[in-house]
C-alpha cells in the first residue's frame, strides 16, 4: 500500500475581495441596535404606565390604614 505524494504543490488561490465597505455593515448593525433600544423603551414605558397607578393606590391604602385611624 503505497501513498503517492504529488511532486508539485498547486499555488494557493487568492480570496475574492469583498466590495461591501465595512461602514455599511456597521451602519446596518447600529440602526438595528437603535431600533432594539427604542422598542425596549416603549415596552418599559408601557409597563410603568400600568404599574405606577397600581403602586400609588396601594401606597395610599397603606398610608390611610396606618395613619387614618
Amino acid at each position: 500500500m503505497a501513498i503517492e505524494v504529488p511532486a508539485v504543490v498547486p499555488p494557493l488561490q487568492p480570496r475574492p475581495v469583498t466590495t461591501r465597505p465595512e461602514s455599511a455593515d456597521f451602519d446596518r448593525r447600529w440602526a438595528s441596535w437603535q431600533a432594539k433600544g427604542t422598542a425596549h423603551d416603549r415596552a418599559v414605558r408601557r409597563k410603568i404606565a400600568v404599574a405606577a397607578p397600581i403602586l400609588i393606590i396601594v401606597a395610599v391604602v397603606i398610608i390611610y390604614t396606618l395613619l387614618g385611624r
